[in-house]
């Protein structure tokens, strides 16, 4: 058993923001309500304030001394951490299905997706057990059951029951119950060029049944050539909501296991608190900080920067409203870090483009009338990516014209946006500054990032060597014979030839790693870029150096474990901790 205690400083130094958060929602919420009641909500709203006031007392008790500070973790930590992160593990691997296991998804074939009257949780279809999360797009890293979920879970049943434990039973159930449910289907991409066309399979998520809400995900055909090759694979093309409710499982879960009354705002309340405590245990500092201000962003940044499966709707996007997609992808950094779940706990702005919740459905319906979303309700429709990128470049083009211009009469490509005031005015505005002029710090922030985006283009690792002779995705290890998964590509090239920064970043590692070799590593804004089995000794930078696109890095060659020369390269999103496939960012392109 863990006593609460000893889940030390770093664990619950987040409990008095915890409290705090879930004091200011509470306010708001009664202060809203006892407007037009103003004396019976007043009797409420002291109610209310004793109960957190009785939660913080059973908080603090459970907590003491420097446990509610923000201290560094003590090893007891690391280690209860640990076992979690480990339970979180198998939990998300526990449902992990491919619906078509025979027949993998093909241009003009069967599409494998499912549709809220025709689910794949708990109903149809003959699937395989995968015990891995390989989507390609990664939407089930940002879906999964993460430790501080767990752990959020365990520390409000104690709070509820007042017990001063967390057992091991107490862990292992909450992480069964909460485990999310994850269906695939294979694809295939299909690349041609001149040597030829080959062709990989790929995963794709279809359905995710999780405490964060049920979502379908639906994918479309797309082939884009550049480089003097072509590449064919499904495109996500939009998310929905099975059911509007997206909290529902979770409420559902928390009135059974924590013995809440059927009372809306009471297990909204408790929901609220929940969910703010595991971002905030999961993060170690406070949640969602970017919100607070001006958000802390790594310099670092570049096309290869911007999270690629959004790169197709933030040009969708430039197509409606004629703002550049390298433009709204800088504005969109500074916004949600690119994360479409992201709700504001403050102000209640949800998503990627941060779209504010009383505004969101006249934007749903002005993006339905240019025929730019589907019919579907705003509540299905307000957790897909492209309709929030559209969402927000609606908004920033409604700023522009607020401003005097039309965002496609702008400078862009002559560089006479930079010091357009129509373009200073419209961003601050889109930043919630009345007086413009208050938020020209942020402003000059999202200009800089564009500028970033614009000038500093994805380039290929290999300059002269082209052909992937091993994708991303499962594979038959050359050397073991084993059936494992191949977090990256392989490149062959020829001894002492060059490789070279595929984004701007800054030098992580150089040195030797088992299996790898000699290894070069850095990161930009979002991801870590891997470069494996090169030249002893060759790599031209250091630790800490920055580099740019195109910079040469090292020469290639086949140490570590390698059958020839060849680069392996891989690319971790740094935000899910999971390396992703290096085509997708390669395949991002300025012009």
């Amino acid at each position: 058993m863990t006593p609460l205690p000893f889940l030390g400083g770093g664990l619950l130094s987040t409990g008095r923001r915890v409290l705090n958060a879930a004091f200011r929602w509470a306010a708001r919420k009664a202060l809203a309500a006892a407007l037009p009641w103003l004396g019976p909500v007043a009797v409420v709203a002291a109610v209310l304030f004793l109960f957190i006031v009785l939660v913080a007392a059973v908080y603090c008790a459970m907590c003491p001394g420097s446990y509610t500070q923000d201290v560094k973790p003590s090893p007891e930590d690391q280690k209860v951490v640990a076992e979690y992160e480990g339970l979180a593990g198998r939990a998300n691997r526990m449902d992990t299905w491919c619906v078509n296991p025979d027949s993998p998804s093909r241009p003009g074939g069967p599409s494998y997706e499912s549709t809220p009257d025709n689910p794949y949780y708990e109903s149809r279809g003959k699937v395989e057990y995968l015990g891995e999360m390989v989507d390609r797009y990664r939407n089930d890293f940002r879906l999964r059951l993460t430790w501080g979920q767990i752990h959020g879970a365990c520390v409000y049943r104690n709070i509820a029951f007042n017990q001063p434990e967390i057992t091991k039973e107490q862990r292992e159930k909450t992480a069964k119950d909460l485990h999310p449910y994850f269906y695939y289907k294979k694809s295939v991409v299909i690349v041609s060029g001149k040597d030829g066309t080959e062709e990989y399979e790929v995963y794709l998520l279809v359905e995710a049944y999780t405490i964060q809400g049920w979502y379908q995900f639906h994918y479309e055909w797309v082939t884009e050539c550049h480089d003097g090759g072509c590449v064919t694979y499904e495109r996500l093309k939009s998310v929905n909501l099975v059911r509007p409710d997206r909290w529902e499982r979770l409420e559902d879960w928390m009135k059974k296991e924590y013995k809440l009354r059927d009372d809306e705002k009471e297990v909204e309340t408790a929901r609220v608190w929940l969910w703010e405590a595991t971002r905030g245990f999961d993060a170690r500092a406070e949640w969602l900080a970017w919100l607070a201000g001006l958000p802390s962003l790594d310099p670092y940044f570049s096309a290869a920067a911007v999270p690629p499966e959004f790169v197709p709707f933030l040009k969708k996007a430039e197509e409606a409203f004629g703002i550049p997609w390298w433009f709204l992808a800088a504005l969109f950094q500074t916004e949600s870090s690119w994360d479409p779940f992201a709700v504001n706990p403050k102000t209640g702005c949800f998503g990627i483009s941060q779209q504010h919740p009383e505004y969101w459905k006249a934007r749903w319906e002005e993006l339905k009338r240019m025929g730019l979303v589907s019919f579907s309700t705003p509540e299905e429709l307000q957790w897909d990516p492209l309709a929030q990128i559209l969402a927000g470049a609606l908004d920033l083009r409604n700023k522009f014209l607020r401003a005097g211009v039309d965002p496609r009469e702008v400078d862009w490509k002559g560089g006479g946006w930079k010091s357009d005031e129509r373009v200073l005015k419209a961003v601050a505005w889109y930043k919630g500054w009345s007086d413009w002029r208050e938020g020209m710090a942020q402003v000059k922030q999202v200009l800089e990032l564009a500028e970033a985006v614009l000038e500093r283009p994805a380039a290929w690792p290999v300059p002269g060597f082209y052909r992937v002779s091993s994708p991303y995705g499962w594979r038959k290890h050359p050397v073991t014979g084993e059936w494992k998964f191949h977090y990256g590509i392989d490149v062959p090239l020829e001894t002492g030839t060059p490789v070279v920064a595929v984004s701007s970043g800054v030098v992580t590692f150089v040195g030797w790693q088992e299996g790898y070799g000699y290894t070069v590593c850095y990161r930009d804004a979002n991801h870590l870029y891997l470069y494996a089995h090169l030249l002893p000794d060759s790599a031209g930078v250091k630790v800490g150096d920055k580099v740019s696109p195109g910079q040469v890095l090292a020469k290639g060659d086949s140490t570590g474990v390698s059958t020839g020369p060849h680069l392996h390269f891989g690319v971790k999103d740094l935000a899910n901790d999971h390396w992703i496939d290096p085509l997708l960012v390669l395949g991002v392109k300025v012009k």
